[in-house]
């Protein structure tokens, strides 16, 4: 039996298969993170680099975000909120202790993905996003890569506008006139930007490459979250996973076929920094459960 199959097991068995109660808000389990043992590769950091001129301001709608159910900071200490503090721990332990991976991504950079639509992926982006913007002496930087179906600045309550895709296009010479300081401390935004005919074209260019490197190094306590498109339905989040240190899928349950989940999994090669959050779960313990797993179980 395959990790994923115990896990989603393990989390039927412990909901008792009543699928009848529902919490108020979803409960996110890790079910796999491996925290790599490799020494970090020496690498240069700009401890001095600011951007060219004050980023734009974005208002997000927090009180919106509260009732949808999102982390929002200043919040009072919930069951949901322990969650995240426990699923941002690993990955933060791996994007400083280690600075790159065994290929070379920086690990500060993390993709958040699903198989297939409406399992959470965008919900579980912006929570972590805020999480990670509660601890001390972070700052991050929330992307909407899913340039097909961008719905960040939706969730947010803010007016689409230009971002990632129109400076990958060449519309913008300065990324810094795109990144957004939202009202949220130590937590900024890029938006997706405009539809294009070629953006898996886009997202594998140099440029790429060269801007998730530049904002991933340009300040040493930032954490770069990419929400991309789910992995069954396009090939932007193939793309997307090359230049991610870390990769988290999120799996809903009761609602995601272990089969797609394989499939996803597959697709993203034989790499052993992929984390499985389990979302939407109905499950009345009031117990953190977590399950743990390693690339080569993983099949």
């Amino acid at each position: 039996m395959s990790i994923i199959e115990k896990a989603l097991n393990k989390s039927k068995s412990e909901s008792g298969g009543d699928n009848s109660s529902t919490s108020s808000r979803p409960i996110e389990k890790i079910i796999n993170q491996n925290v790599s043992t490799e020494p970090a590769a020496n690498t240069h950091i700009d401890r001095t680099s600011k951007p060219s001129h004050a980023m734009a301001c974005c208002d997000i709608d927090l009180e919106r975000l509260d009732q949808i159910g999102i982390i929002t900071p200043g919040s009072e200490r919930t069951r949901f909120k322990e969650e995240y503090r426990l699923i941002k721990r690993p990955l933060l332990n791996r994007a400083f202790e280690e600075r790159k991976n065994r290929n070379g991504k920086h690990n500060n950079v993390i993709m958040i993905t699903s198989a297939t639509p409406g399992e959470g992926k965008t919900f579980t982006s912006i929570s972590l996003a805020i999480s990670i913007a509660d601890e001390q002496n972070r700052r991050v930087l929330l992307i909407d890569a899913d340039v097909v179906n961008p719905s960040v600045a939706k969730t947010f309550g803010v007016s689409e506008d230009v971002g990632l895709v129109d400076y990958l296009s060449g519309d913008f010479g300065d990324i810094s006139e795109l990144l957004c300081q939202t009202n949220v401390e130590d937590l900024s935004f890029l938006q997706a930007g405009k539809r294009h005919h070629l953006t898996t074209e886009l997202l594998a260019s140099k440029q790429m490459a060269q801007l998730i490197d530049e904002l991933s190094r340009r300040y040493p306590d930032r954490v770069i979250i990419l929400d991309s498109p789910p992995l069954m339905h396009t090939s932007e989040a193939s793309v997307l996973a090359g230049l991610a240190g870390q990769v988290v899928l999120v799996v809903a349950e009761n609602s995601a076929k272990q089969s797609d989940v394989k499939k996803a999994i597959a697709r993203l090669g034989n790499r052993r920094d992929i984390g499985l959050i389990l979302n939407k779960s109905r499950s009345s313990s009031n117990r953190y459960g977590y399950y743990y797993g390693y690339g080569a179980d993983r099949e």
